[in-house]
């Protein structure tokens, strides 16, 4: 080893040395304070899951066969090689890939005891399902959804062309919204109100954490409740927040996951009635919320219906606009 990074190496071992000896505690850094949080994840996380269980058990089926179906279609595409004429299509396999990271980033902040927290990364899951959505209805291109359309592709882009690119995907995925659950979809007046409340419940706590601020305030001051903890207890209130809309949210990717595969993929009878009975569960789940009048479910499922047509008969096809092609290619 070179004597500049002898020196640095003991720089750094000091350092962490001077941390575990002002911070250490039964031999851990952080053992203290941050110590005891880990058990207190563990045990509320424990009583998140099982207040929750059906919800934990089609999660997890959901979840093996969302990354089931991702991995064997990268192995096809592996294997006789990614098509040459979709030249979008490896681009949305990996926007798939992104959403099964973020949707189970999501489900483990929850299970841990965070479920606003998890509430928050739903947000993204569900920006990333519209615009998948939008490209399996051919509302639009790949070149509008990453707001590529009308700027160079002969040259490096200017800092000027990365806004312009930057304003062309806001717009792109305003205008999809409109056309999903705003007042460009066609849905009940009604649906279109409920659905636009929900979404904009996402900013509340994806903005400085509102929905969590506004709990321990109020169990703090009008509740005059002084045992705050670092980790939230459950929460009758919060808690569901994140298992409705974590359920909303899969089976919209859910109805997604057909179009992944392209056309060549083999036919699979057992894939095709796995698809369909995690189908059927979504749907019994939703029609629950429903039954004990939960005016969000029939406006759940006006817009699943409407919007997110697909099934185990539909492929990838390259999205071109409506203008030239079909709403979704069978």
């Amino acid at each position: 080893m070179a004597e500049p990074d002898k020196v640095k190496a003991e720089e750094i071992k000091q350092r962490q040395m001077l941390l575990f000896e002002t911070f250490g505690h039964d031999g851990i850094y952080g053992g203290r304070t941050f110590g005891p949080v880990f058990e207190a994840e563990k045990k509320i996380g424990g009583v998140f899951n099982d207040t929750y269980y059906g919800v934990r058990i089609l999660t997890d089926c959901f979840l093996d066969f969302f990354g089931q179906t991702l991995l064997e279609q990268i192995e096809l595409n592996n294997k006789i090689g990614w098509p040459q004429a979709e030249q979008n299509y490896a681009t949305c396999v990996l926007m798939y890939l992104t959403m099964f990271r973020s949707v189970r980033a999501s489900d483990v902040v929850a299970s841990h005891g965070y479920p606003l927290q998890g509430y928050i990364i739903q947000r993204s899951i569900k920006d990333q399902a519209f615009i998948l959505a939008a490209a399996a209805n051919n509302m639009t291109d790949f070149a509008m959804l990453f707001g590529r359309k009308g700027l160079p592709d002969d040259r490096p882009w200017t800092e000027e062309d990365n806004e312009k690119a930057v304003k062309n995907r806001r717009t792109a995925e305003s205008k999809i919204k409109e056309k999903l659950i705003g007042s460009k979809s066609n849905l009940k007046p009604e649906t279109i109100k409920l659905l636009l409340k929900v979404d904009q419940m996402f900013n509340v706590e994806a903005h400085r954490g509102l929905f969590t601020l506004f709990g321990e305030s109020h169990k703090l001051m009008i509740e005059h409740k002084l045992d705050v903890s670092l980790v939230a207890p459950p929460n009758r209130v919060s808690d569901p927040m994140f298992v409705n809309r974590s359920t909303e949210t899969n089976w919209m990717i859910h109805r997604l996951v057909p179009y992944m595969r392209r056309k060549d993929t083999p036919v699979s009878e057992t894939w095709n009635k796995n698809w369909k009975v995690l189908d059927d569960h979504f749907r019994w789940m939703v029609e629950g919320l429903g039954a004990i009048g939960k005016a969000i479910a029939p406006a759940y499922l006006e817009m699943i219906d409407a919007k997110f047509k697909f099934d185990t008969g539909t492929y990838y096809s390259e999205p071109t606009g409506p203008a030239t092609a079909p709403l979704v290619e069978r």
